[in-house]
């Protein structure tokens, strides 16, 4: 469910994330057939609340699958012997803009039906999460919508089995439907460390211009803690049930070393544990590749919310209508009868489901990054961040709103090796990072330099845009690139008082983890094609 600015640690093939999406495929760029659904006929609204779904003919007994927990939103009122409610106004760390409470505004049962729903309402609530050590400490927020979150942590835990849940999704610019897992005792570290599992997520469905507008995603969050997470994942497009007309069973079958995701059955995507990974930082701030299944290794629990707006999704506007709902029919887990130690022996598989390829750690981690053996004040007059490969400490990577990014280094006549990235999107950026934050004061009088092409200008009518990040949202803010003709190369440099003095910037120049971020200026990205070469700061 999480989105944030990511930090990858590339290995030399470049591997991309994503929104949960590349050349090594991390996130959105296949596109599966569409399913072959039964689910029953279409609900009109998703603010419906008598509707009365027909149950489809799923039947994961079939399979050696052994219902062990479940939850049928019979009763009166949601069961708090398996459910706990999150109560907050934090805003998830995507700036999302929903305070979740436990009233039953947001949250109740009515005719077997879950109903989460979100209302356009301002409330007041805790500004952070009630689980964090200092949340007596923290003080209050006022958000513009009220939504309901709620959760299985210490009430229903479990390593492997398949997990089964049948929904009708809210529709909308700004509405971020969610069915995942958290693990409850983060053994590896903070998140994204310990790891994460989306089920299911939707944005912006029934958007006329969104890419996502009939799609639902499944999603894996590893790697390091925040800033230093990765994820990899992929789609499927409900071309002909829509996802907010149709019930749907949306499922994971999670066994040792690899997990599969369903919709009414049909298998759609497969990761495996040489896809992800987990880095534990140690006492002294190194960073440790755990060899194993780790993260997704431990028991984690159940989450079900309804966000609204964010980083993914962006805001509601005038186009979205409140109230929204997310109405679940049943969630059901079961275990594999034949292992349930390791939940193998009852898969369904599908030859045309997409393998997701994921991501690995680098083959050298950044120990020196974090120990003090990379100096940027004993750099000289020049901190070099590409030419022919990536120097470390700095990485290439991206992060997507929707759709997906191609980004490969490709061999360019009399130049060598370049980076390319093409946009599948209308709403990402591509940057160069490292895990951790460097004191650049020294270089407040000096340059950023770096070569760009133009491939292609795709919808890219506005230009493109720099900047540079002090751990987002700190920022010099955006600095135009002025039109660029394509197929030149076009040799830029950047003054970084310019930079400092920038409309809005915030820029630190002693915390700064991003030292070049670049983008077509958002809704007018979608074909462009760029490449960048000889990337430095110099003073």
């Amino acid at each position: 469910m999480k989105r944030s600015i990511l930090i990858s640690a590339l290995s030399l093939a470049l591997l991309l994330a994503g929104c949960g999406e590349s050349a090594d495929d991390t996130t959105t760029t296949t596109q599966p057939a569409p399913a072959t659904t039964t689910a029953a006929e279409p609900v009109t609204t998703t603010t419906a609340t008598t509707a009365e779904p027909a149950v489809a003919d799923h039947h994961p007994e079939d399979k050696g699958w052994e219902l062990v927990w479940s939850d049928e939103f019979d009763g009166t009122q949601l069961d708090e012997s398996k459910w706990g409610y999150e109560v907050n106004c934090w805003g998830g760390g995507n700036q999302e803009q929903q305070c979740y409470t436990d009233r039953p505004d947001n949250t109740f049962l009515s005719d077997g039906i879950l109903h989460i729903k979100a209302i356009e309402e301002e409330f007041t609530g805790l500004d952070g999460h009630e689980d964090w050590d200092n949340a007596d400490q923290l003080g209050t927020t006022t958000l513009p919508y009220t939504s309901g979150r709620i959760r299985t942590k210490g009430k229903g835990d479990w390593r492997y089995g398949r997990f089964e849940i049948r929904a009708l999704l809210p529709y909308g610019q700004g509405m971020w439907p969610a069915i995942w897992m958290l693990p409850t005792d983060n053994t590896y570290g903070g998140w994204a460390a310990s790891g994460e599992i989306d089920i299911m997520e939707a944005v912006n469905l029934k958007t006329v211009f969104s890419p996502d507008n009939n799609a639902v995603h499944g999603t894996l969050h590893f790697g390091a803690e925040w800033p230093a997470n990765v994820q990899s994942g992929t789609f499927l497009q409900l071309f002909d049930e829509h996802p907010a007309d149709f019930f749907h069973v949306y499922a994971l079958e999670w066994e040792e070393g690899e997990m599969r995701w369903y919709v009414d059955d049909v298998h759609y995507a497969t990761q495996t544990a040489d896809g992800w990974f987990s880095q534990v930082t140690g006492d002294d701030g190194s960073l440790t590749n755990l060899v194993g299944n780790e993260p997704f290794d431990q028991p984690f629990h159940i989450i079900m919310n309804v966000a609204v707006g964010g980083a993914w999704p962006g805001n509601p506007n005038e186009s979205t209508t409140f109230p929204q709902e997310m109405l679940v029919d049943y969630v059901r887990v079961y275990e594999c009868s034949a292992s349930p130690a390791d939940g193998k022996g009852c898969a369904t598989v599908s030859d045309d489901a997409v393998h997701v390829e994921g991501r690995r750690p680098p083959e050298s981690l950044f120990e020196g990054a974090l120990t003090g053996e990379f100096d940027p004040a004993a750099l000289g007059d020049e901190m070099l961040i590409f030419d022919d490969d990536q120097v470390f400490p700095w990485r290439w990577d991206s992060w997507i709103g929707s759709g997906s990014l191609d980004m490969d280094l490709v061999e360019v006549e009399e130049r060598g090796t370049v980076i390319q990235t093409t946009f599948n999107t209308d709403e990402a950026i591509v940057y160069f990072q490292a895990p951790v934050s460097y004191d650049l004061s020294d270089w407040a009088d000096g340059l950023i330099e770096f070569d760009l092409r133009v491939l292609d200008n795709g919808n890219s009518a506005a230009g493109l845009v720099a900047r540079v990040d002090c751990v987002y949202p700190c920022s010099s803010g955006d600095f135009p690139l002025g039109d660029v003709v394509p197929g030149e190369w076009v040799g830029y440099q950047v003054a970084i008082s310019d930079l400092l003095a920038n409309s809005g910037s915030m820029l630190d120049l002693t915390a700064i983890n991003t030292p070049l971020v670049i983008f077509p200026t958002w809704g007018n990205q979608e074909g462009t094609v760029i490449q960048v070469d000889n990337v430095r700061w110099t003073r």
